[in-house]
């Protein structure tokens, strides 16, 4: 298996606030994977979009599939590739296991990735996309023929 990390800079925005003081900054960068105390402040708490663009994997052969993987978040999150909505996932109820998509068919030569972390006011930690996300390509063995 092949991994390539989506570490950043990723692009962010603020869609909703619900509790903590004003935030630090409404938008801008932030290297990833990390909670968003640093930009946002330690009591933000809401909904903030994280974006970023990457290009399609070279050399990609028939028989080989692209994962999407997300390890954590700090509570949940919606996913789009290149505008397609992938599943949800709520990390509050899943901590430990991550998240995965099969992507190939979606991918584009560049590609836009969007995740929306949506982190409930009654939190005790600082939200924020707190995993690697990353591509993973492996190869499909062919089941044998009896």
């Amino acid at each position: 298996m092949h991994f390539i990390r989506l570490r950043g800079p990723w692009r962010y925005e603020v869609l909703e606030q619900l509790e903590g003081d004003e935030a630090l900054s409404r938008e801008g960068k932030q290297k990833l994977p990390a909670d968003w105390s640093e930009v946002l402040g330690v009591g933000f708490r809401g909904t903030v979009r994280y974006r970023r663009t990457f290009h399609e994997p070279t050399g990609l052969e028939s028989g080989q599939e692209v994962w999407l993987s997300i390890d954590r978040v700090t509570s949940s999150a919606t996913i789009q590739l290149n505008e397609n909505p992938l599943p949800p996932y709520d990390f509050s109820e899943n901590p430990d296991t991550p998240w995965r998509q099969e992507v190939r068919d979606l991918l584009l030569p560049t590609s836009e990735l969007i995740i929306d972390v949506s982190h409930p006011a009654d939190a005790k930690e600082s939200g924020g996309l707190t995993g690697l996300v990353q591509l993973e390509i492996q190869t499909v063995r062919p089941r044998p023929v009896d």
